[in-house]
């Protein structure tokens, strides 16, 4: 991938000294020619000559421009903005009202009525809570503190049966 302004201007550079062979060129920039191919093809803009014939030149700063903008729509960079139709319903959803109701529920149930938005999977909706990057908490989930409490109920249980057997 190219993303350095600094590969581009090179690119540009032996474009315009007449150098037009993509395994040259990514020999020179360290990248594959396939890769030269899709960025020459990205980055060239229609242009007239003094004859007013149109012909395709490339331009570093085109290119640069066009990348960002498609770094921009990338959700990797925000993932709470990608999701935030989704987020915002569970928070509505979990905050407003008690609802037994756990998170894998709740994301099945969002896929199935709202099958055009983006929807993280379950093990991300709890990495998120505890991570503190949402609004609710493993408090406002009953599922799931539901479920803490009943593996620590079994384990101590269990274990003072097996002392009351060994008396």
């Amino acid at each position: 991938m190219i993303h350095l302004g600094v590969q581009r201007g090179q690119i540009q550079a032996m474009l315009d000294s007449g150098i037009t062979s993509r395994t040259v060129i990514a020999q020179e920039v360290g990248c594959h020619k396939s890769t030269i191919s899709r960025e020459i093809k990205r980055g060239s803009v229609l242009q007239r000559d003094s004859s007013y014939l149109l012909y395709e030149h490339y331009y570093a700063d085109t290119a640069q421009i066009y990348y960002e903008k498609r770094r921009k729509n990338c959700y990797q960079r925000n993932p709470l903005k990608h999701y935030a139709v989704f987020l915002r319903m569970l928070s509505r959803r979990f905050k407003a009202k008690f609802d037994a109701t756990s998170i894998d529920e709740f994301v099945g149930e969002f896929k199935r009525t709202m099958p055009g938005y983006p929807c993280p999977s379950t093990p991300t909706v709890y990495r998120y809570i505890d991570q503190g990057l949402l609004d609710i908490s493993n408090i406002d989930l009953p599922m799931k503190l539901k479920r803490r409490r009943n593996k620590r109920h079994h384990s101590h249980g269990g274990h003072a049966l097996h002392k009351k057997h060994l008396i």
